[in-house]
């Protein structure tokens, strides 16, 4: 295989590029040929290497691997070439990209950028006489995954206004110093960026484009390129290419009155850093505002999606001023609900923010700002200045907000209710203090939307119940291990005397019955979805905590009386990593922590409970089932609770030396696995532990689903804490050899948690990052690196092939040659002049073949059922005889007439299976106080079950012969209005 070389007209010293460290191409297929030969288990078997560069002119030990599923980077670090670092960026974790041209004279190179989902940024300088930055620029567009259009797109006049209008010096200059952009002809832009300066696919539309000073803008079907031409002369030229799937917000605001006379763009990105907010003046009268806002919208909102029934959208509705009430609220900071139909019909026409498939369902209104709540986004228009004639629209879609909140008002002169929508993007950090100025407080900004709603005007549970709806949206959830849809919790006493003034102070929780809670918040107070389930219940003191099969609800009594109450939804799809710790010897309490990519209020979830009053590895369980487990997974078995603490493990001098030198040695896997699948359950029943490292009393243990961290703390070992990071949400990976004078390794993970790191002034959040220092002597490093890539990169790569591409070794030439352009269903292809059909019977052929994912047979779609016991039902998987625990032969067991099937049409819960033998699921599990197995066993054979039979205190059996709470749509919707608190 070939790599590039670019010609220029210019060369470059071989000593200038040894000296600024600028890469020269090496051949391809040779570095992959000695890199297989010296370290054989650095590139998987399905992988080639379609782009090798070294850096020092070719002559330094640094190097670059641009391959079919990485970008592999080594580093030489210290004296000799034993110790080396590699890094691997996956292409799905790319979010942005650049190539920066060489500039004037002295400036002789070339520059790549890449922006990863971790927060990194990598840069790579290469010579401009040896390297075509463009063809590793078409490269990098061959391998991005592009966003798909899903929703149905308005149409977008790429025509200029006023193209024959003429601007006054003074205006040109005023424009120049205020940047201003205008735009421009799209046709001549899309022709220019595929011929003079090739950027673009062969199959990329140019939909608008602008032009400020030298400067371009331009917005294509596939993302938004922006091109900056620097230094005074214009030769260095950046690219810098933002994906529309790294957009989770946008803004467009009209020009104001008098001398304000640029219009302004702001789009928000979930990145860290420079890119995190892009921002562009256009001059009024030479852009079309609505036309970005629309191209914006056909590729940020997603899929169009109907209107919710139910929802009161106040038709025909006329606020009532006057009186005391209204003076007070005159100045209406509060919103109040407005006629959405009206504000529907307006904003399709005069301004056209709304898509033509987008409908408002709710709009409120303050003093002079709006609120809208659509089928696809939320909308927050916010009039500027003393007349408002300058108005900025802020859009979020709903499918970008990573929880929500609602907080009651409060007692007497509490009037508003307060939502608080939380997002992925950045805030303000704050400044700190001096002697002659005062610190600046941290703000929200985009990461926390904060709304304020006259409680008069606003139904509070119907708001919260819309908003269920709309960001958790159950089709789109990824449903995870199937579990039981049945209570794991049960009622525990209140606690008495001191017991209950330490749970007070400390906020521990117990242990509560949800059926009581369930029925409530699906009827009276409904706020819970129709196909939701409460699963786990605490309480402590006022406050509770539900776990359902859909989200982590925190309900939080607030103030003296109690009437101020904050609901806090946090859906299990927005949870990504989390971590269970279980209480000390002198602590009382266990802890559990929530993570997800916030950056404001619910970056960390914490949350203690009751040593000795709840299970906190059935909680880590169920966790498991919804975040690590997959659709494919058995159902999740939970066993008898196990209140009890763990052994203590006291301090030996051989822990303490470990500990002070940080390494960690290798151990044997299997006792661990045995461990943690049955005296601990912390992993589910297809998770196996592959490799284990200890170090002093901690561990770190890798899965084939997470990796998993376990920190033992105090003196006496009693307090332990378990930290679950799946794989699926690491984004970048690198381990470290070891040198001539270290005896160990380490292996960094790179994700995109967030993490809190300050939160004083000024406020720090960055991402989550691990390390594990290996010691050598017993565990070779490359295969760490190997089984992290495995599950980071190829987990998902099947025995399909993608197109073969190769790249052209020929002085002057510069090509991208894909044999079987029509086999790439995943990658855009490039551009026809950069590649060509190679012969079929070519025996010397270069190139690369690898896998892609493909959709599977229908006949090998069906979900495996573990109580059949036909093999017609299931697709049996193949037998691996080094799983643990081994597998064990399907039982010919029956099902529950209404047991919740995962895989079936999610309005409707039909029974996957019923059998003749009613579903015992206490059956081999031992005694149980809750449910005694001669309650069971008294039953004749075709009774049903039926959980309630022996519960008559409360009230709640719905049936004598059969017992289906799930069936059809729920519980009825009665009495929606009443505010009832059980808690408090």
């Amino acid at each position: 295989m070939s790599s590039i070389t670019g010609s220029s007209s210019t060369k470059s010293s071989p000593w200038f590029d040894f000296l600024f460290d600028n890469a020269y191409n090496v051949d391809a297929s040779e570095a992959e040929a000695s890199i297989r030969r010296k370290y054989p288990l650095l590139l998987h078997d399905k992988e080639k290497i379609v782009l090798a560069f070294k850096d020092r002119g070719g002559k330094g030990r640094d190097k670059e691997y641009f391959t079919t599923h990485r970008i592999l980077l080594k580093d030489g670090k210290g004296i000799g070439s034993k110790r080396k670092n590699y890094r691997s960026i996956t292409y799905k974790s790319i979010q942005a990209y650049s190539c920066q041209t060489a500039g004037y004279l002295t400036d002789d190179d070339c520059e790549i950028n890449i922006w990863s989902g971790d927060g990194g940024k990598c840069s790579i300088d290469f010579s401009k006489s040896n390297v075509d930055v463009f063809q590793i620029y078409q490269f990098l567009n061959c391998k991005i995954s592009w966003a798909r259009m899903q929703g149905t797109p308005d149409f977008v006049d790429p025509t200029p206004p006023r193209p024959a209008k003429k601007q006054t010096k003074v205006g040109n200059i005023i424009d120049w110093l205020g940047d201003n952009a205008k735009q421009i002809s799209a046709p001549e832009i899309e022709q220019k960026f595929k011929t003079e300066f090739p950027i673009l696919l062969d199959d990329e539309k140019v939909e608008i484009a602008f032009k400020s000073g030298r400067d371009t803008k331009t917005f294509t079907n596939k993302r938004v390129l922006f091109v900056d031409v620097k230094g005074l002369t214009g030769k260095k030229i950046e690219f810098l290419t933002v994906l529309y799937s790294s957009i989770h917000a946008f803004s467009v605001q009209t020009a104001g009155p008098f001398v304000d006379r640029d219009m302004e763009l702001r789009i928000y990105t979930n990145m860290i850093g420079e890119l995190y907010k892009l921002k562009q003046d256009f001059r009024h009268g030479k852009a079309n505002l609505w036309a970005i806002q629309k191209v914006l919208s056909n590729h940020v909102l997603g899929e169009d999606k109907d209107p919710l029934p139910d929802v009161d959208r106040f038709e025909g509705h006329v606020d009532s001023p006057g009186g005391l009430f209204g003076l007070m609220t005159g100045l209406r900071f509060d919103q109040r609900p407005i006629d959405a139909t009206v504000i529907d019909r307006v904003l399709h026409v005069d301004p056209p923010i709304l898509q033509g498939s987008e409908h408002v369902e709710m709009a409120f209104q303050g003093h002079r700002d709006i609120t809208l709540f659509t089928t696809k986004r939320v909308v927050t228009i916010d009039k500027k200045g003393l007349i408002g004639k300058r108005i900025e629209y802020l859009s979020i879609p709903w499918e970008k907000f990573v929880a929500f909140g609602i907080r009651t008002a409060g007692f007497m002169i509490d009037f508003d209710t307060e939502v608080d929508l939380y997002t992925e993007l950045g805030f303000y950090a704050g400044e700190a203090g001096s002697d002659d100025s005062p610190p600046i407080p941290p703000r929200p900004e985009e990461s926390c939307l904060e709304l304020d709603f006259n409680k008069n005007c606003v139904d509070l549970f119907k708001l919260k119940y819309y908003l269920s709806r709309r960001i958790i949206d159950i089709n789109k959830l990824e449903r995870g291990a199937p579990v039981p849809m049945e209570s794991l919790t049960g009622a525990m006493p209140d606690p008495k005397g001191f017991e209950r003034l330490f749970q007070w102070l400390g906020s521990d929780q117990r242990e509560l019955d949800p059926a009581e809670l369930d029925l409530e918040f699906h009827t009276n107070t409904k706020i819970l979805l129709d196909d939701e389930k409460i699963l786990m219940a605490f309480k402590a003191g006022r406050d509770v905590s539900l776990f359902t099969n859909l989200r982590v609800m925190i309900i939080d009594v607030q103030g003296l009386v109690g009437c101020k109450i904050e609901y806090t939804s946090i859906p299990m799809r927005s949870i990504k990593s989390y971590s269970v710790e279980s209480a000390g010897m002198w602590d009382r309490d266990c802890e559990l922590n929530l993570y997800t990519r916030n950056r404001w209020h619910v970056a960390k979830i914490d949350m203690d409970f009751r040593q000795g009053k709840c299970d906190i590895m059935q909680i880590q369980r169920l966790l498991s089932a919804f975040i690590v487990g997959r659709h494919t997974d058995s159902k999740v078995v939970f066993g008898p609770k196990n209140y009890a603490n763990h052994e203590r493990k006291f301090v030996g001098w051989n822990s303490l030396a470990a500990g002070f030198f940080d390494n960690a040695k290798e151990i044997e896997p299997d006792e661990i696995n045995a461990k943690l699948h049955f005296d601990i359950p912390m992993l589910l029943e297809e998770e196996k532990v592959l490799r284990a490292f200890r170090q002093a009393r901690d561990m770190f243990l890798f899965t084939n689903r997470r990796f998993l961290i376990v920190d033992t703390k105090g003196a006496t070992g009693q307090r332990v804490k378990y930290k679950s990071i799946p794989w699926k949400y690491v984004e970048a990976f690198e381990f470290e050899t070891a040198g001539h004078m270290d005896r160990d390794a380490e292996l960094y993970l790179h994700t995109s948690i967030s993490k809190i790191y300050s939160n004083g002034i000024p406020r720090s959040v960055g991402t989550l990052g691990t390390k594990t220092s290996i010691l050598v002597k017993h565990t070779n490093i490359h295969e760490m690196g190997k089984l992290t890539a495995d599950h980071v990169i190829f987990e998902d790569v099947t025995g399909n092939e993608e197109p073969e591409i190769e790249v052209d070794l020929s002085e002057n030439v510069k090509s991208m040659q894909i044999s079987n352009p029509s086999a790439a269903v995943t990658s855009s292809p490039v551009p026809s002049s950069y590649f060509y059909q190679p012969p079929p019977s070519s025996s010397n052929q270069t190139g690369y073949k690898a896998q892609t994912v493909s959709s599977q047979p229908a006949s090998q779609t069906l979900a495996y059922n573990p109580y059949s016991s036909s093999p017609a039902d299931w697709n049996p998987p193949a037998f691996n005889p080094d799983a643990y625990p081994p597998p064990q032969a399907a039982q010919s067991v029956s099902v529950l007439p209404t047991t919740y099937d995962p895989y079936s049409n999610i309005s409707q819960n039909t029974p996957s299976q019923t059998l003749s033998t009613p579903y015992n699921p206490y059956a081999a599990m031992g005694p149980s106080s809750n449910n005694p197995p001669a309650q069971l066993q008294s039953r004749a054979p075709d009774q049903p079950y039926d959980p309630y039979a022996n519960n008559n205190s409360s009230g709640q059996n719905p049936s004598s012969t059969s017992y289906a709470p799930y069936y059809g749509n729920g519980p009825a919707k009665s009495n929606q209005g009443q505010n009832l608190q059980p808690y408090v």
